[in-house]
């Protein structure tokens, strides 16, 4: 059932007023288990509180604050009454605002996690679809809802400094043509695994708006010439973009990520065929930038496993705002623990009961040895790796084995029965 105000009619409130309610009423239903900030249209502010049998929902507009500034304010204002940790209070804000950049309704989801009291809360970000924006916008958040295809690129028109990376314009022209079909193969394949899963809303979005073509400068690792729909006219050769970004770049201390990320194709990529992550530097904008490898290989995957891992390293890109490498402490390892589960659920969805089916295998067998499998790869017998492998549409022994081992992973979980507990496998696994 639901209680507390439910009518379409939001209070109107100053952001103060907004944070003192928030934080009283967040005090006052201590069991809650589940917290929602939505952003909805026409600057309004949802809050729901979710008990067990009892959802209480209440509608907001902030009348002296940018709807999304309050929403910010709000996990600040929280962090201390949940809690929150420093990573996940932090990570709030650049989740919600790469939502916020896909034209997409931000919604944030707050989680209380099983366990000792006083565990910091889970956090994570939904993209839900409508109109975010509304004259009430600060001018940081009112950025316009994407349009057009990242994708899109003028192959006739390359700008200077890609065309000086080959013998001459045509090699240019066919190079790119190839890496931007590469690119689209594979966002279409995630596009056809996130139709219609919530929990990947988000990271599609993120891959559709958010991800342009980048080509890698030959015999210089970690150097990319990103390639927008409006940089063809970029005249600048490739010595200047690169003395640019050397002085653009400070030495010392993390530095941010550009907000966009690119797709890096590689045709003829030999034996590789899984996706990658990786940070390195755009020539282009004279920053960092996440890259999305994607392998083009003789023998490729399955089109929908190719969708899932798409998904899976666009998910960690997304969870990755500065060029530096994490400090691996217990909430680094809860954030690969909750990745874990976003592509359990992607796999539960597609792959559905054969899935399933492999997963309770492993968790019968994990019962049976009350330990770790000394040999995981004999538990599914033909009949369950045959269905497996048909839910996928076929697949071969190694992709197979991939798919296999990953229900294996939830099988632990679901032994272990909370993330904090996985977690602290992972870690002992890395280990």
């Amino acid at each position: 059932m639901t209680t507390g105000a439910t009518g379409n009619e939001p209070r109107v409130v100053t952001g103060s007023e907004f944070l003192d309610e928030l934080v009283s009423v967040t005090r006052e239903r201590a069991a809650t288990g589940f917290l929602y900030l939505m952003a909805r249209g026409d600057a309004v502010i949802a809050v729901q509180w979710e008990q067990p049998g009892v959802d209480h929902l209440r509608h907001y507009r902030v009348r002296d604050s940018c709807p999304h500034c309050a929403v910010l304010e709000a996990v600040r204002a929280l962090a201390p009454v949940l809690p929150l940790d420093v990573l996940r209070a932090g990570r709030a804000q650049p989740q919600y605002e790469t939502v916020l950049r896909t034209g997409r309704l931000p919604h944030l989801a707050f989680a209380r996690p099983a366990g000792s009291a006083g565990q910091s809360w889970l956090g994570d970000c939904h993209a839900v679809v409508g109109d975010p924006h509304t004259a009430a916008d600060c001018a940081r958040h009112a950025v316009p809802a994407p349009t057009g295809d990242p994708l899109d690129v003028r192959t006739g028109a390359l700008p200077r400094a890609l065309r000086e990376l080959y013998p001459h314009d045509a090699a240019a022209t066919a190079d790119v043509q190839q890496r931007l079909r590469i690119a689209r193969d594979w966002r279409a394949d995630a596009q056809a695994v996130a139709s219609g899963v919530r929990e990947a809303a988000a990271t599609w979005a993120f891959l559709r708006t958010s991800c342009v073509l980048g080509v890698p400068v030959p015999g210089a690792g970690g150097l990319v010439l990103t390639l927008a729909p409006d940089g063809a006219g970029d005249d600048r050769p490739l010595t200047e973009l690169h003395s640019t970004a050397l002085r653009a770049l400070p030495t010392g201390g993390p530095l941010p990520y550009q907000e966009r990320a690119c797709l890096l194709p590689e045709p003829g990529s030999g034996s590789q065929r899984m996706p990658s992550y990786a940070g390195a530097v755009d020539l282009v904008g004279a920053a960092p930038v996440r890259t999305l490898r994607l392998p083009a290989p003789r023998r490729p995957l399955s089109t929908t496993g190719r969708g899932v891992l798409l998904l899976f390293e666009a998910r960690h890109a997304m969870g990755r705002h500065v060029a530096a490498a994490p400090e691996r402490d217990s909430a680094y390892w809860e954030s690969e623990a909750a990745l874990n589960v976003f592509e359990f659920t992607l796999l539960e969805r597609v792959a559905g009961r054969h899935y399933q089916d492999a997963v309770a295998a492993y968790v019968q067998a994990l019962r049976r040895e009350g330990d770790l499998l000394a040999r995981p790869h004999r538990v599914l017998d033909r009949r369950r790796r045959k269905a497996l492998s048909a839910a996928f549409g076929g697949l071969d022994d190694e992709e197979l084995h991939l798919w296999a081992s990953v229900a294996y992973r939830n099988a632990i979980l679901v032994l272990l029965g909370d993330l904090t507990a996985f977690a602290a496998h992972l870690r002992r696994q890395a280990a």
